[in-house]
């Protein structure tokens, strides 16, 4: 599967700071940069795939803030950026360090898996939709079969990317998809979509 770029939203108190996240980030996908938490709530929305948030963002705990990103409509991954590993907070998928020069690689290996985690959860949410549709659909054998395609097309793309997760990450990935109690209604769209069906192994 082709690499794919993602969108990057960079918050932090300190512009300069800030922008040698974003300038570390830019090779691999679209950056947007927020110096207040008014900017990165302006900044979501559903095509971000993952935050990268300055502790020092906000007087006081973070915590509020990142339970509120994760609370909005846009489904992101969700990391902070610190220059001390100690210093962190609870909600957040990843740490990454606030002072980019002491290690750039990091960072953006940070980001990158971030990234992942959004695209894998991005591809469930899509396959159960379209397993929903199946489910529904009873007498319409061109639709049917349609729909058979792009589920099958979906279930190998989810095998690809489930192999360059680990399997932690990938089952905080599927835990939203699958708290929508997608009933198993037909055998062809039930069980774990990352493993291959019989028209998958033709």
């Amino acid at each position: 599967m082709a690499s794919e770029r993602h969108l990057v939203v960079v918050a932090g108190v300190d512009p300069a700071a800030t922008d040698a996240l974003a300038s570390a980030l830019r090779d691999d996908g679209t950056v947007r940069t927020a110096y207040s938490v008014e900017a990165l709530r302006e900044s979501l929305d559903a095509e971000v795939d993952v935050v990268l948030v300055d502790v020092d963002l906000v007087d006081g705990p973070i915590d509020p803030l990142l339970t509120d990103v994760r609370t909005r409509e846009f489904d992101c991954q969700i990391g902070v950026s610190t220059p001390d590993p100690d210093r962190t907070a609870d909600g957040f998928d990843a740490a990454a360090d606030a002072v980019v020069e002491r290690d750039s690689t990091a960072v953006r290996e940070t980001v990158q898996w971030l990234a992942a985690r959004a695209r894998y959860r991005a591809r469930l949410e899509e396959f159960y939709d379209l397993a929903e549709r199946r489910a529904a659909l009873t007498d319409d054998e061109g639709a049917l079969d349609r729909l058979d395609r792009q589920i099958d097309r979906l279930r190998r793309e989810l095998g690809e990317m489930f192999d360059g997760l680990d399997d932690v990450s990938a089952f905080d990935a599927a835990l939203a998809p699958a708290e929508r109690g997608l009933d198993a209604r037909n055998g062809g769209c039930s069980g774990d979509p990352s493993e291959p069906t019989e028209s998958d192994e033709r």
